[in-house]
């Protein structure tokens, strides 16, 4: 039976976030060996290695539940030990005694409150640690008002053409960093000015606007979008949802990506609303998912783990998961046996039967998946066809003319330091390779749920930016609540049937 190791789990999640704070995400010879030990514990945790000390009991939480402790003590210290940020004046969190009271507070809060207290402690937990991560972006927001950092000039460019009419994929933006400073290939800018659009998906574009329209500030939207990413893991799981949620407010690099203004949370809150669909009306679940593939190019990987999102068949046939104690279709006997999800009791049923109950299911698999395109379609082609030049350029063609960027937290960068010639084709090619062997990885071994959906998905973004061309905080913040995502939902009750 395929499952995934919650304790693997925990430990690639909090060890990438400790990671992360030793270098920010950029790269550093000494913090890739933290970031190998976190990609090894998160593969074991997609394959069910067992962990060493113990065994997976679903039954029960509360070894899960001390390692996530430990985790979020030792983020919550880290968090106040470095200065936060990059653009605040004073980024020293000494120098804000509220910061220190709010994220101490949310700490003692998650550690301390536990199942056996009640629902209702629980609600006011959940309502204490989800204020803190409301109010710690606000801050952010406050205390860092113009980070210098692109993303935030080609959103203002790109909500003042929408605003217009036009596409957001034709306009051009300020040059802010320096000519010696390789953000962008030479041939991308030109009097002081950079020669592409917005680079990315519509969508991410309309969930940024509330934030800069209503409060002049893309990155209140993106507060908002972590914050409610957290409160669905809460709900996922009555055990480990609360630590799980702190482990990914008091993040010790939160701060830090949200003043970037980083584009991350969309998927992050996008992935949580659809993994928490699959678990409660999972013949839903392509309507959120559509949703994620349109919110950043490389979520459209999403499609390829989309069964493990459905419903499964009724009579179970040839599901691993669901019981099957037979020898499957190439057996060589006359009727194979299958065990039913509900009841546990085997049946004999023809090949024949097998084989048209396989065919109707991956027929329904092919309806799942283009309902889900045909909603990403809907909200990405609209957009698309004000330039559909304009989109190619700057949402598609753009992600393979940027350059190989020798600040990169990636495994691809450390090549070099042996002499090993790397270029930017050869970066991609091994990126490309990484991924494939991360989507052949979750196939054989992820469990066909939900949360080994989020896990495959993870584990997959961290080997593309591991060995990619460009890798920093932000591509591995979202590996960060993918992992904790999958905790949460392995830990999910299962859904109430329905009549």
């Amino acid at each position: 039976m395929r499952t995934l190791s919650r304790r693997w789990l925990i430990v690639a999640a909090i060890g990438l976030s400790l990671t992360l704070q030793l270098s920010a995400g950029f790269y550093d010879e000494p913090t890739l060996v933290w970031l190998g030990l976190s990609l090894i514990a998160a593969i074991l945790g997609l394959t069910g290695v067992r962990w060493p000390w113990g065994t997976d009991a679903d039954r029960d939480d509360e070894p899960f539940r001390l390692l996530l402790t430990v985790g979020v003590l030792v983020s919550t210290t880290a968090l106040v030990s470095k200065p936060l940020a990059l653009y605040m004046p004073d980024p020293r969190p000494s120098a804000h005694p509220d910061l220190l009271v709010a994220v101490t507070v949310a700490c003692l809060v998650a550690i301390s409150v536990r199942p056996a207290h009640g629902a209702m402690a629980r609600r006011l937990a959940a309502i204490v640690i989800l204020a803190v991560g409301l109010w710690l972006g606000a801050w952010t927001v406050r205390e860092s008002p113009k980070p210098h950092i692109d993303v935030i000039p080609v959103h203002v460019e790109a909500f003042a053409a929408l605003s217009r009419g036009k596409s957001p994929y034709v306009i051009t933006f300020d040059d802010i960093y320096r000519p010696d400073e390789a953000f962008y290939t030479p041939s991308m800018r030109r009097g002081g000015k950079v020669l592409f659009g917005f680079p990315y998906p519509p969508l991410s574009l309309l969930l940024a606007w509330p934030g800069y329209a209503l409060l002049g500030d893309l990155r209140y939207s993106e507060v908002l979008a972590i914050v409610v990413a957290a409160g669905l893991i809460v709900w996922m799981s009555d055990g480990l949802g609360l630590l799980c949620a702190a482990a990914l407010l008091l993040a010790p690099r939160l701060v830090f990506h949200l003043e970037q203004g980083w584009t991350e949370p969309f998927p992050i809150m996008l992935l949580a609303i659809t993994v928490a669909t699959a678990l409660r009306r999972p013949d839903r679940a392509w309507l959120p998912l559509g949703l994620l593939i349109a919110s950043k190019q490389h979520m459209a990987l999403g499609l390829l783990f989309a069964p493990m999102l459905m419903p499964s068949s009724e009579s179970g046939l040839g599901s691993r998961e669901s019981g099957v104690a037979g020898k499957g279709p190439e057996s060589t006997d006359q009727d194979t046996e299958v065990g039913s999800r509900e009841s546990g009791i085997a049946e004999k049923v023809s090949p024949k039967r097998y084989r048209d109950t396989r065919v109707a299911r991956w027929v329904e698999v092919a309806r799942f998946v283009l309902k889900a395109v045909a909603v990403g379609a809907v909200v990405t082609v609209p957009f698309a066809l004000l330039d559909l030049d304009a989109f190619w350029r700057s949402a598609v063609l753009l992600q393979l003319r940027e350059p190989f960027r020798l600040d990169s937290l990636s495994f691809t960068r450390e090549l070099l330091q042996f002499g090993i010639s790397v270029n930017k084709q050869m970066a991609m090619a091994l990126s490309l390779t990484a991924g494939l062997a991360g989507i052949g990885l979750a196939w054989w071994r992820a469990p066909r749920t939900p949360a080994g959906f989020a896990a495959s998905l993870g584990v997959t973004c961290f080997l593309l930016a591991a060995f990619g061309k460009k890798a920093f905080l932000n591509y591995y913040f979202l590996v960060l609540a993918f992992l904790l995502v999958a905790v949460a939902a392995s830990s999910s009750r299962p859904a109430p049937k329905r009549s």
